[in-house]
Parts: C-alpha cells; structure tokens; sequence
C-alpha cells in the first residue's frame, strides 16, 4: 500500500500537482528563471511540512504493539477443581482374634500377594496342649454316655416287657395273689350255696350257714383287695416304664449332646487360625508385627494398588453440578503435568459429618464427599498422594474459545469482539457480533458468522474502537485450550 493511502495524505499530494502546474504557467508570462526556480523550492518545502504533519498526526492515532489471538476451534471443559488423598478402592486389614504370640513373620511392606499366601504364623503350643486335653476328656465323656445309654435302654426294655406280659417280682405277686384269691372266694361261695340248700332242707343248722356266709364275705373282701393291690402294682409297673423310658431318652440327647466336640472343634479352628493368610490379592502396605510379639492391632494391611480411587471434597456451590459418571482428570506433584482420567463413581447424599457443626460454627460452607475411580494408569501414581481432580462439568468439542477480556458486550447487552484486519502493513479494527455458548470461569465458547480459523482477535480492548488502524505485537499466539 502506498503512503500516501496508508496515512490520509493524497489530497494533499494532488493540491501540490495542481500547485506545480500553475509555476510553470506562471514561467511564460511573469517570473524569469530564477524566480521561477524560489518559487518551486518554496511549494516544496511546503509540501514537505504538510506530509510531515500529516503522517505525525496520524501515527499519533495508530495504537502500537496490540496483543492478538488467532481463532482455532478447540475443546472447551467446564470444569471444578478439588483435592483428595489417593487410596485404594480396594483393601483389606488383618485381625486375629487368638492371643498367640508370632512366630513366623512370611512377608515385608511392598511385597505383592496372591489371596491365600502365608503372611504370619502364630505360635500354636500352648494351643496344642489344650486340644490334647479337650480330646481326652472328650472321649472319657463319650464312653460314659455310650454307658449310660445302654443301660437305660435296657432297663427300659425290660420294664416294657415286664408291664406287657405282667412279669416281674411285683407283677407276678399281685396276680399269683389275685388268682388265689379269686379261687378262694369261688371255693367259699359253692360251699355257701351247698350249705344253704341243706338248711331249706333241714339238714343243716342256721348258725352253720351263718358262719360260712361271714367266711364268704371274707373271701370277697379278701377277692376286692386282691384286685385293687394288682391294679395298684400295675399303675405302679406303667409309671416304671414310663420313666424308665424318660431315663432312655435323657441318656440319649446326652449322646447327641456335641458340647465337647463343638470346645474341641473351637480348638481345632483356631489351630487353623494361627496361620495368617492373605484375604484378597494386592500390596502389603503396612506390617504391624514382628516375631514375638502378641497382635492387639491389625497385623497387615493388604491394598490393590492398581485400583484406586480420590476422595475429594466439593463445595455447596459445585455439588449440584456434579453427577456420576462425569469425567475427571487426576494430577499429583509426583506426575506433574501427566493427567490420569478418572470418573466421579459417588457422591455423598449429605454433607460431610464432622464438617457440620464445625463449619456451621466457623461460617464456612459445608462440603460434601465424592468418590472418584482413577480408570487410567501411571506407575507415578501412589497411595497416600494428595491428588487434584478437575471434575469436568460440561465439555464442547471443535467450538471457538476466547478469554473473557477479548469479548465485549454493548449497551444493548449484544456481545462483539474487535478482529484485526489487514491494513497495508498494519491493521484495521472491524466489530464483529458474536453468541456466547459454554462458559468456564476464564473463557467462553463464541460463535458468529463472521468468524473462522486463523481470524485474529484483539484481547486488549480498553481504548480500541471500531475502524481504529493498529499495529500487532510481533507473535500473536494462537488459541490453545
């Protein structure tokens, strides 16, 4: 572009034209050569003033060393930042619940362990001591019983058999006495009837009959006694039964009593119990016995370091943006700039507990846990490292992206942006209307016809105004996340 377009100044070149034309006119008719030649140095040094002035003034309006962007379309993430400490999400501590002291210690904090794997092994003899002791006494108890269980079902065989076939000392009296009984009477009333007919006839006197009907009431008392001693002996035989019966039965659930064997047994599971095994696969993390010692404590804790998770605390302001399944980006000082991904997996349903009262008590917003599934893996990444996790919120992908300073909103509340157009070796300032989209705390996603890769946008817009020619700095930057 020439000068004179690139500072305002052709008008003042054509007057100077039109000035030199008329010298010349003047040569034929008024001035010699020497005033001719005053003449023209004079409307020249004339000229030279105005182009200076000109130019100076309107460098005066160019605004110099304007920082820039060049448009690319990029992603844009909503995000919020947190911090939490990294644990495994999935670990095991082990207990023993046997006071025994160790005997064997089988593995060192770092190592890796398969589930089931030898981690300890308590000193079982005392323990060994008391089993022999319980298996003794166990079979003492046993042999006792069996004993016992054979003689009251033989007693209770026996009563049976006595009560249904009317055997037995008391039985066999009660009915040898019952049938001598019963003869007598029979005996006593023949002779009764005998004697009575030989009274109606004459034969025999009253008082003889009177005294053989006394010696028949006798024999039928005798009978009546006969038959409530046997029927007595009887009850008394069926109640024999009965708790002979009762006396099987105890002796029995005494057999099927396992009490010593189940004291036994307890003994048994703990002789298991002394080895200390491995519950799940992982890391040992933490060893907290050595050789003599009597566990009161966990004695291991065993971590999946592959699996891990950040517990961070969001605010009251955030968390309701948050929600499962959002994408996270995890960093530590140990990974620098090595972002891990990650997934938020929970989120708690009420604040933090202790937090509570204690920050209601400092005026401080309470927070609330969310737990997060580190689904990427670097070896840097360790447990117990203090993370920070940018949550990402909402995501726009291929959009344009511009800070907050390089958008400017009108008084109608419409928002443009100042783009630098080329101008000769400067540029020219166009207003070019534009629709935020996503925000962040820092930019906003912008789109509008009028904008396209490689357009460049100016970020400092205090004192710059449509059409005003500026100057760039030497290296404007591109637009990067």
């Amino acid at each position: 572009m020439t000068l004179s377009k690139q500072y305002g100044i052709s008008s003042y070149l054509w007057l100077l034209y039109i000035f030199s034309l008329e010298v010349v006119s003047m040569k034929k008719h008024r001035f010699g050569k020497k005033g001719i030649l005053i003449t023209v140095i004079a409307a020249a040094a004339a000229a030279a003033v105005i182009v200076a002035c000109v130019i100076s003034s309107n460098a005066a309006k160019t605004k110099v060393g304007i920082s820039c962007i060049s448009l690319k379309k990029t992603a844009l993430q909503d995000t919020v930042s947190v911090t939490g400490t990294i644990h495994s999400n999935s670990s095991s501590s082990v207990y023993t619940s046997l006071t025994l002291p160790v005997k064997e210690v089988s593995v060192s904090v770092g190592d890796t362990v398969k589930k089931g794997k030898v981690l300890a092994v308590l000193d079982t003899s005392s323990l060994e001591g008391d089993i022999k002791q319980q298996q003794a006494e166990t079979q003492a108890a046993d042999s006792s019983i069996s004993r016992s269980v054979q003689k009251a079902k033989s007693d209770y065989e026996t009563a049976l058999s006595n009560y249904n076939n009317d055997s037995g000392p008391e039985l066999s009296a009660a009915k040898s006495n019952l049938a001598r009984a019963k003869a007598a009477l029979e005996q006593e009333q023949k002779t009764y009837a005998s004697l009575k007919a030989a009274a109606a006839a004459g034969k025999a006197t009253k008082s003889s009959l009177e005294t053989e009907a006394e010696k028949l009431s006798q024999a039928q008392q005798a009978y009546a006694s006969a038959q409530q001693a046997a029927s007595s002996t009887k009850s008394q035989a069926q109640q024999g039964v009965q708790a002979s019966k009762d006396a099987y039965d105890d002796a029995m659930a005494k057999s099927n009593d396992k009490s010593g064997d189940s004291a036994l047994q307890k003994l048994q599971d703990q002789m298991k119990q002394s080895v200390i095994k491995a519950p799940m696969d992982g890391t040992v993390t933490q060893c907290g016995v050595s050789v003599g010692d009597v566990p009161k404590a966990a004695m291991f804790r065993i971590e999946n370091t592959s699996d891990l998770i950040v517990d961070a605390e969001v605010k009251e302001v955030d968390i309701n943006r948050v929600k499962n399944g959002d994408k996270v980006t995890v960093t530590t000082d140990a990974t620098g700039k090595e972002a891990v991904p990650g997934e938020v997996v929970r989120i708690a349903p009420a604040a933090t507990g202790q937090g509570n009262a204690q920050q209601a008590a400092q005026g401080s917003d309470p927070t609330f846990t969310v737990k997060i599934h580190i689904t990427g893996k670097n070896p840097k990444l360790k447990i117990g490292m203090k993370a920070k996790a940018n949550i990402v919120l909402e995501e726009k992908q291929n959009v344009f992206v511009l800070p907050y300073d390089s958008i400017v909103q009108k008084s109608n509340g419409s928002n443009v942006i100042y783009v630098a157009e080329p101008y000769g070796a400067l540029y020219k300032v166009a207003e070019v209307p534009v629709t935020m989209g996503l925000e962040t705390d820092v930019s906003a996603e912008v789109s509008g016809a009028g904008l396209k890769d490689g357009t460049k946008v100016i970020t400092e817009t205090d004192g710059i105004s449509p059409g005003q020619t500026v100057q760039l700095s030497p290296s404007p930057s591109s637009r990067g996340k």
